[in-house]
Order: structure tokens, then C-alpha cells, then sequence
């Protein structure tokens, strides 16, 4: 009996809230539905926001508006999908959108119709349609994208510069074909992906009309590719760094780059390892090809890769430390640390692969001084050494 009392409260609480129109909005919507019109419906739409009949009335105007538009006016349905981003017409005009951005020409026509007009190497071609007017888009292989006529002759060139970090990049291979997307509500992109060599992937969204460009690096270490994979990378991405206020496109981008299985974020440890390695290539260039050479010696991270690995590995004791002589991240390096916590990178050389052909070091001990370091050197039965200072931070080689 309770419950029967308090539900028949319910209901006769509800029916206040059901009834609530006032006598104004009851009237300018019953003459709505007797004769619809634009004006009238968004005059409606003002004055009563939170009304019942906003959904019907919303319906009303945008039936008015769309249907007012002739299926083949592609700024016109743009237009009006930008300014009702919540019509219930809004798949309607995304279809009409699609059906304006979308060449009906086949990738093989488009190459072929491209390869015979260009002068030089294409990497793709396919045909690109913006607001029903047909076009062709052929990327060459230093990025420059050339706008064809449908008949193949040129209209325009627009330069896309290469993304890299490296001083003189190789030649961009591309290894994510050309497309036409619109990854970002009804504005259509090219999209595609290359290499610069094996340690650099760049993914684009590139507006050929505005020409506006985005692109997102993933650089570091190439790793063993499986089969039919172009690329395989452990590295970073310059734009997820924190702190950043990346564009919408940039974000699209960065979540491809997240979700590509043959990019594989580093860890922290590894990338302080990497940089380190990185800046002491940099400034000891020449070293290995001299008889005598003065060294940048790099301070290294605690929380570094290289510095937890030293502190396995096994040691030679000197006079102000000790130093370790180990592989990692593709190197042979050798650091020293100190009982006040500090670590050093003194040498650094690539990772010898043929021990047979190439020198490759071996060993490393103290000599009676304590400060300076001794590097044994094989190549097949040959042995050399060299002598590296800690305190001058020099090198000299021995025969």
C-alpha cells in the first residue's frame, strides 16, 4: 500500500513538469506545425531552449535548410554542416561531403596518367576531388607534391619539407601510401607516411588547397624487422613531449604514432642512456682516427641505463674510483663513477660486429698512476693499446 501511495505521488508530481508549456510556446508551436518556416522555427528555438518541442522544431528548421540545398553544392552543405554540428541531418550532409571529396579515380589511373606528364621519379600519385572538382596529387622523391589536371598537366608544385633531426638526411622513402582521409569531423587530408633511412618514421595530414602541413617524427635505434616490415624503430616522438599544446592534427598524429607496432617508445632509462652516448659521439668525433686527441668526457644521469649497468658490471679500482668497461644500446663504452654518487661516460665506440676483420676492445685495466686507463685492443692475432688520461681527459695511442 506504501509503495502504491508513493509512486501515485510520483506520477502527480510528473504531471506539473509535463504540462508546463506556456500559453506563448504552446501557440508559436502549434502554428509551427501547421506551417513550418526557417525564421519562425529559430525565433522558436531562442525563446525556448529547454522546451519539449525543441527536437520536433529543430527538425522542422533543418528539414527547410538542407533540403533547400541542391545535392551537388558542396559549399553549401559545408556550410550548413558547420553551422549545425547537431542536426538530425548531420549524416545526411557527411554523405554529401564524402561523395564531394571523393575522386572517382583509381589509384593505377592515377599513376599512370602522373608517370607520363612528370619529368622525374614519382613516389605515388592518386587523384584527389575538393568540392567536386577533380584533380590529380603526385609526390615525388624529394616531397614536392605536384596538383595535376585530370588530364595530367601541371597546375601547381608545393614543396613539403622533410622532417628530420639528422644535419643531411637521406632520401624519404615512402612506406605509407598516399590517401585521402578526414580524420577530423568533414575536412579532408592527404595522408601518408616515409623514412628518412632506417632511424626516422615521419607520418603527414597535409591540406593541399591551404596548404597547411602537419607532421610527427619517431626517430631512434633501427631494430630487426620482421618480414614485410619496412620499418621497425625504438625511439621517441618530439611531439608527445610534455608541455606541448599540439593541434588537433598533431594529436590525430600522435595517436598513430602510439598505436604502431613497429614504433616502440624508449624508456626514460634508455633514452637519458641515448642522449648521453648521443652527445659524446657528437664532441669526440675524430678520436678513434687519431694518434692523440683531447676528450669531452659527458656526466651521466643516475637514473640512466648506462649508469644501473655500470654499476653490475665489473670494475677496475683507481685512484679517485673505479671504471667499467660494457656493451649497451648498440656501443662499447666505458665509464667511471666515484663514491660521491658521480658517473662519467670517458670513451664510447659502436659495437664491433666482426671481431675477425675489426678491432674490437677487449679489456681495460689501471695503470700505477691510478688515474690512467689502459684499452686492449684486438683485431684477429694483432693487439694494440690505447692510453686514456682521467685527469688532462686526453688520448694516445700505442702500437
Amino acid at each position: 500500500m506504501k509503495k502504491s501511495i508513493a509512486l501515485l505521488a510520483g506520477l502527480l508530481l510528473c504531471v506539473p513538469l509535463l504540462r508546463a508549456q506556456s500559453k506563448a510556446e504552446a501557440a508559436q508551436y502549434a502554428r509551427l506545425q501547421k506551417k513550418p518556416a526557417v525564421k519562425a522555427a529559430e525565433k522558436f528555438l531562442r525563446q525556448f531552449p529547454a522546451s519539449v518541442y525543441t527536437g520536433q522544431v529543430m527538425r522542422w528548421r533543418d528539414s527547410l535548410l538542407f533540403y533547400a540545398l541542391s545535392p551537388e553544392d558542396a559549399q553549401g552543405v559545408r556550410a550548413f554542416a558547420q553551422a549545425h554540428p547537431d542536426s538530425p541531418f548531420r549524416e545526411q550532409a557527411a554523405a554529401r561531403i564524402k561523395a564531394h571529396n571523393t575522386s572517382p579515380v583509381s589509384r593505377e589511373e592515377a599513376g599512370q596518367t602522373a608517370a607520363t606528364a612528370s619529368d622525374v621519379p614519382l613516389l605515388d600519385a592518386i587523384g584527389w576531388r575538393k568540392d567536386n572538382t577533380d584533380r590529380l596529387l603526385a609526390l615525388d622523391a624529394s616531397l614536392q607534391l605536384h596538383i595535376l589536371s585530370p588530364a595530367g598537366q601541371r597546375e601547381t608544385t608545393r614543396t613539403l619539407p622533410v622532417h628530420s633531426l639528422q644535419e643531411t638526411p637521406p632520401p624519404p622513402s615512402l612506406v605509407l601510401p598516399m590517401e585521402i582521409i578526414a580524420p577530423l569531423e568533414n575536412r579532408y587530408y592527404l595522408h601518408f607516411g616515409y623514412c628518412n633511412g632506417e632511424e626516422e618514421y615521419v607520418e603527414v595530414l597535409y591540406l593541399p588547397d591551404e596548404d597547411i602541413l602537419h607532421q610527427v617524427l619517431f626517430y631512434g635505434n633501427p631494430l630487426p624487422r620482421a618480414q614485410g616490415e619496412a620499418y621497425r624503430i625504438e625511439g621517441q616522438c618530439p611531439e608527445m613531449m610534455e608541455g606541448l599544446s599540439p593541434t588537433a592534427e598533431v594529436r590525430w598524429l600522435n595517436g598513430r604514432i602510439a598505436e604502431n607496432p613497429s614504433l616502440v617508445a624508449i624508456s626514460r632509462a634508455d633514452l637519458l642512456t641515448d642522449n648521453a652516448i648521443r652527445w659524446w659521439m657528437e664532441r669526440n668525433a675524430q678520436a678513434r682516427q687519431q694518434q692523440t686527441a683531447k676528450l669531452t668526457f659527458g656526466q651521466l644521469d643516475p637514473a640512466s641505463s648506462l649508469v644501473s649497468a655500470y654499476k653490475k658490471a665489473a670494475k677496475e679500482k683507481g685512484k679517485r674510483g673505479a671504471a667499467a668497461l660494457l656493451d649497451i644500446r648498440g656501443y662499447t663504452v666505458i665509464c667511471t663513477g666515484n663514491a660521491q654518487g658521480e658517473y662519467t661516460l670517458v670513451w664510447c665506440e659502436p659495437l664491433c660486429r666482426n671481431k675477425r676483420r675489426d678491432p674490437f676492445l677487449n679489456t681495460i685495466y689501471f695503470d700505477s698512476d691510478g688515474t690512467t686507463l689502459h684499452l686492449f685492443y684486438y683485431k684477429g692475432n694483432r693487439t694494440f693499446k690505447r692510453k686514456i688520461s682521467l685527469t688532462s681527459q686526453t688520448l694516445r695511442m700505442q702500437p
